[in-house]
């Protein structure tokens, strides 16, 4: 069986992971192989394709007839007819875009438009996945992780009906300075790196989304 922890690229995903090993003591995969951030998860850093060495035909069918549950993240589309539950974490776009942008060293205006990204744009994402209604999925806001970590783990334990170990401590400053691509600033980044013509075209690209979301009026 698989749970998926879904968004677009630097929504959160990995501060959901970090907090179902330090809160709830689930181990977590990814589809991607991440060997530089290992170390977030200690001895339960595994990839997802180091797992599926066990399925010679490497397929997900592998996961899907396990009788255990494996938590994936992906930022890949939602597989059609797929209803796996789902963790799916939203951000304020402006900071998801000015982050990407800065992880990838590529011009937020082509992260704005989606312009070579395997994933498309940030409301495509949201749009494909279709969180709200889609059904066994739950929402979780970034700004909340940050704000409020302890009831995102209770909102985790409900939903996964997982149990509760620890409450979560957040280590965001130690890891910045470990590994500053990817901790970088958290919330209202954005304000520091987008130009007024960046906002024109994240406003034109993804105002409808952040009005649905709840980060415009």
């Amino acid at each position: 069986m698989i749970t998926w922890i879904t968004g677009w690229p630097h929504n959160g995903s990995t501060i959901v992971r970090q907090i179902m090993k330090d809160s709830l003591g689930l181990k977590t995969y990814s589809v991607y192989p991440e060997p530089k951030f290992e170390y977030l998860f200690g001895d339960q850093a595994i990839t997802f394709g180091e797992a599926w060495q066990n399925d010679p035909q490497l397929r997900l069918e592998y996961y899907y007839d396990r009788p255990e549950m494996y938590y994936i993240k992906t930022h890949e589309p939602p597989i059609k007819g797929d209803d796996s539950p789902a963790i799916y974490v939203v951000r304020d776009g402006r900071d998801s875009v000015s982050a990407l942008s800065h992880f990838w060293k590529m011009p937020v205006r082509h992260i704005i438009g989606g312009l070579r990204n395997r994933f498309g744009g940030l409301s495509g994402h949201y749009n494909a996945w279709d969180p709200e209604n889609r059904k066994n999925t739950i929402v979780i806001k970034f700004e909340d992780m940050v704000e409020r970590p302890n009831d995102i783990v209770d909102a985790l334990v409900e939903f996964l009906d997982a149990e509760k170990i620890a409450d979560y401590v957040d280590n965001f400053d130690e890891d910045a300075k470990k590994w500053p691509q990817l901790f970088n600033d958290r919330i209202g980044g954005w304000k520091k790196t987008m130009t007024e013509a960046d906002i024109k075209l994240f406003d034109k690209c993804h105002g409808k989304f952040m009005r649905e979301v709840g980060y415009y009026e």
